[in-house]
């Protein structure tokens, strides 16, 4: 059973956040779900950069956007005056009111060109939702559970979900719990602890 989603119009772009590139990552296949979509993806240029102090820390998130990007199936941009007051906006004040860089510039490229941000953060998606209440937003796993991703990995499907929860600890929206299960099963899902307790012992 595929849960409902809000998927755009193919002609809207998608804007990743950070977690969405670590969780694509995460999955070992991330090229062959973002080509299956088809949709311009779109990386801010602090994602990327902070994907790439990442890699001073070891990790090796960067040099996989590196190689997406280089198979045109990512593609980065800066934020331009058109989305900068808004990120400000999401970056400077109380902690409780702001966020990192690389999630404020996903949400404010989003806003600047009327795109979709992948958000799985609770804070990220709550101030988004109270600053730029017209970006719709997307969570990670609604990148595995489009019906054109179910198609094209076919049987590898739950395989890379399962990879995704356990490498990078992809978080799921509880719309999705029924999902998740019904995929990998109740013995796999309870290996997964980004997973809550109530998914993971049913």
């Amino acid at each position: 059973m595929t849960p409902p989603s809000s998927w755009p119009d193919a002609a809207v772009p998608i804007i990743l956040d950070a977690s969405a590139v670590i969780n694509l990552n995460g999955s070992g296949a991330a090229t062959e779900i973002l080509s299956a979509l088809q949709r311009d993806f779109i990386v801010a240029q602090d994602v990327y950069e902070e994907l790439k102090r990442g890699a001073r820390n070891g990790r090796r998130d960067f040099e996989a956007l590196e190689n997406l990007i280089g198979q045109d199936v990512v593609r980065r941009q800066d934020i331009s005056a058109v989305g900068i007051d808004l990120f400000e906006f999401l970056t400077v004040g109380p902690s409780a009111m702001t966020l990192d860089d690389g999630e404020a510039a996903t949400i404010a490229l989003a806003f600047e060109l009327s795109g979709v941000a992948v958000i799985d953060e609770d804070k990220g998606r709550r101030l988004a939702q109270q600053t730029a209440a017209a970006v719709p937003l997307l969570s990670s796993v609604e990148l595995f559970c489009n019906p054109i991703v179910e198609r094209a990995l076919a049987s590898n499907l739950a395989d890379a979900v399962f990879c995704a929860l356990q490498q990078s600890r992809m978080q799921v929206l509880s719309s999705h719990h029924a999902w998740i299960l019904e995929l990998l099963g109740p013995e796999r899902a309870s290996l997964c602890r980004s997973l809550p307790r109530s998914v993971r012992q049913p």
